[in-house]
């Protein structure tokens, strides 16, 4: 058996994924907006515009804890995936990496739930490959 060595990765900067998020709900605003506007002139336009105003307000609260991510450090060894967000430990069982554009998502599962981990680009490249290496991506 081969051992594993322990990559460690820490993340404080979160500016892409935020902008992510932002324009996401950029985009649920205009289709409200333009649902509105396709309604204008019908007497179901302040139903219309209610449930598009209901959508959007859903999308913002799924987003929500999405919004609170705080800095975190991610290491995985022979043990398997640990994350590690201020004085709390965690290990993290299925995990899987999502990517996008100038983004890296590690999505994992733990005792407490699901954990969505959002990696910028921006880190070294060397552990930016490192990191896909192991989440075989």
């Amino acid at each position: 058996m081969k051992a594993t060595a322990q990559f460690q990765l820490h993340v404080e900067r979160f500016a892409r994924w935020h902008a992510l998020l932002t324009g996401f709900d950029l985009a649920v605003a205009l289709a409200a907006v333009w649902n509105v506007w396709q309604w204008r002139g019908h007497s179901e336009v302040g139903v219309m515009g209610g449930l598009s105003l209901a959508v959007f307000l859903l999308v913002l609260a799924a987003q929500f804890p999405y919004w609170k991510t705080r800095a975190f450090t991610l290491v995985h060894g022979a043990s398997g995936w640990k994350l590690l967000q201020g004085s709390q430990q965690r290990d993290l069982a299925e995990v899987r990496g999502l990517s996008l554009p100038g983004q890296l998502l590690v999505l994992g599962t733990s005792a407490q739930g699901r954990v969505v981990l959002p990696v910028s680009s921006d880190i070294s490249p060397t552990a930016w490959r490192e990191l896909r290496t192991r989440l075989a991506l």
